[in-house]
Parts: C-alpha cells; sequence; structure tokens
C-alpha cells in the first residue's frame, strides 16, 4: 500500500513564529555584542596604560631615580624621545571607546583636569626645584578622560 504525501513547505504560521525568535534573539544579543566591543577596548587602553607606566618603571630604575622631564604642552614628544626604542616599541593609543578619537599624544601636566579631557595620555613630567619632596606624583601617568567606563570608574583615576 503506498501513502499519499502531502504538500511539501512551512505554513505561513511557522514561518512567522521563527521570525519572531530570530528577532527576539538579535534584540537581545546585538546590544550585548557592542556592550563587549566597549569592554575590549577598555581593557585594551588599561593594558596600554600599564604598559607605559612599566617602560617609565624601568627608566626610572635605568636613570637611577630619575623620570624624563618635560614642561607643560600638548603632544609632547619627551616620551617618545625617552622610552621609543629602548623601553617600549612605541606610545600606544589610547581608546576612550564612544567618547574620544584614539590618539597617540601625549599631555606634559601635572593634573589631570577636565579643560584637557581628550588630549591622550597625561604625564606629570615637570621637575621644579623643590621635587622631589613637593612632587609626589613626578613620573605618574593617566589618561586625559574625565568620562566613565562601563564599571562607571572614571578614566583619569587609573
Amino acid at each position: 500500500m503506498t501513502r499519499k504525501r502531502g504538500p511539501f513547505g512551512f505554513t505561513l504560521l511557522e514561518l512567522m513564529i521563527v521570525v519572531a525568535v530570530v528577532g527576539t534573539l538579535a534584540a537581545v544579543a546585538i546590544p550585548k555584542f557592542s556592550n563587549l566591543l566597549r569592554k575590549a577596548k577598555e581593557g585594551a587602553t588599561r593594558g596600554n596604560l600599564g604598559r607605559l607606566r612599566s617602560g617609565l618603571s624601568i627608566y626610572y630604575g635605568d636613570q637611577e631615580g630619575n623620570y624624563p622631564n618635560c614642561l607643560w604642552g600638548t603632544n609632547s614628544t619627551i616620551l617618545t624621545s625617552t622610552l621609543v626604542p629602548k623601553y617600549i616599541d612605541k606610545i600606544p593609543q589610547n581608546h576612550t571607546a564612544n567618547y574620544h578619537v584614539p590618539t597617540t599624544a601625549v599631555f606634559c601636566h601635572q593634573d589631570n583636569d577636565s579643560a584637557h579631557d581628550g588630549t591622550g595620555w597625561g604625564y606629570d613630567g615637570e621637575y621644579t626645584i623643590y621635587c622631589p619632596s613637593m612632587c609626589l606624583s613626578h613620573g605618574a601617568i593617566w589618561l586625559m578622560c574625565t568620562h566613565t567606563d562601563t564599571k562607571l570608574t572614571r578614566w583619569d583615576t587609573y
């Protein structure tokens, strides 16, 4: 005995249910994916900051307790001329995800203020006659960004 076979394919209702399920999954997955990209950029920036600090520490040891000195100014080349290529291969970019354009610029300053938000890396390289007793942050490097990361920590506090 042979069976009669019915029509092949899916019904309209089945297709609509599949589209609804795929749409729901996409609505949940896409925001999570974009958040993962932001977290990856934040991790890269924190790693680059650690790389700069490590290079400065090795320089400090090689120079018997002296950090590179510079005067206040934007896009200073002091770290490039003293750290590259002996201590680090290049000045890394900072990726303040969704806030500023990535840059390798170094801004020589004594503190991290909002007036220079987004100018790049901040470096306290100013050495005066009162240092080292008065310049407690001499040799410090930070990110010149007053925005917060995904954990609501200000970038300039790292």
